[in-house]
């Protein structure tokens, strides 16, 4: 009877730390899947809308295209996989520097925020192209450029 006990507590013991060892580790940056992100923003109600899952474009960029009003009212957005993941919920970095995008121009991006969503005010009605670069993990890139 002793043998049972000692063999249910060591067994015990083994299943409870393998549980805990899966529920305690921590988010691996090897585990991000940009293909998973999408531009969610006022224009999607901040949904994850399959219309505008980011491609890859060449390299680390990622982007996805969408059309705009120029009604002269910010639109704010972040990139973000469904589930607004750790590591993947990308917003500004500087408030001052980066939260407003100007097109054509990089701003710096932060993929562990929450509430820090970008501006971008279109100067006319067209398409424009939504992208984020990774090449540099640590500073993601992120600019707006229209299309033609």
């Amino acid at each position: 009877m002793r043998i049972f006990r000692l063999f249910f507590y060591a067994a015990s013991i083994s299943i409870l730390s393998g549980c805990a060892t899966n529920i305690l580790q921590p988010f691996s940056s090897s585990a991000k899947t940009y293909d998973e992100l999408y531009l969610r923003g006022v224009f999607t109600w901040w949904e994850a809308d399959p219309k505008y899952k980011l491609q890859k474009i060449q390299g680390e960029r990622y982007a996805t295209t969408i059309k705009l009003i120029a009604d002269g009212q910010p639109y704010d957005f972040k990139f973000s996989d469904a589930d607004w993941s750790p590591g993947l919920n990308c917003g500004y970095l500087d408030k001052d520097n980066d939260q407003m995008v100007t097109l054509d121009q990089a701003v710096s991006s932060a993929c562990d925020t929450s509430e820090q969503s970008f501006k971008f005010i279109p100067s006319e009605t067209t398409i424009y192209e939504f992208s984020i670069d990774f090449s540099d993990p640590a500073l993601p890139a992120v600019m707006i450029e229209k299309i033609n």
